[in-house]
């Protein structure tokens, strides 16, 4: 439904899905990932791709789609024991979907451990 703020997926699942595909990381701009074959890179200059996902997170717009900022930079910046971490953000969204649509949509979490 368009009156629920969560879209998209996670850029460090794409970079780590695509780089097992031979795609390099290159930018990020509001809403979008470019990413091109490893066979390129000397294409990129004087970029060295691959990008680090998480320095162009740092320094990148965020638009939360909804969501307050300033719990998307606690949950990045600030929270570091993922244990917590994840049933906070689990409580977020179930309360947000059940306050704004009435019930639960099918969703997942998950860290990979960086």
């Amino acid at each position: 439904p368009e009156e629920v703020p969560i879209r998209g997926c996670s850029l460090a699942y794409e970079v780590d899905l695509l780089k097992r595909f031979g795609y390099d990381f290159i930018a990020f701009g509001g809403h979008d990932a470019i990413f091109t074959h490893q066979s390129v890179r000397d294409a990129w200059l004087p970029l060295r791709p691959p990008m680090d996902e998480f320095d162009c997170y740092n320094e990148a717009f965020i638009a939360a789609n909804g969501i307050p900022i300033e719990k998307t930079r606690h949950w990045f910046f600030e929270q570091d024991d993922v244990q917590e971490g994840l049933p906070a953000i689990w409580r977020f969204f179930s309360d947000w979907m059940l306050a704004n649509a009435g019930r639960l949509f099918p969703f997942a979490l998950h860290a990979n451990g960086r």
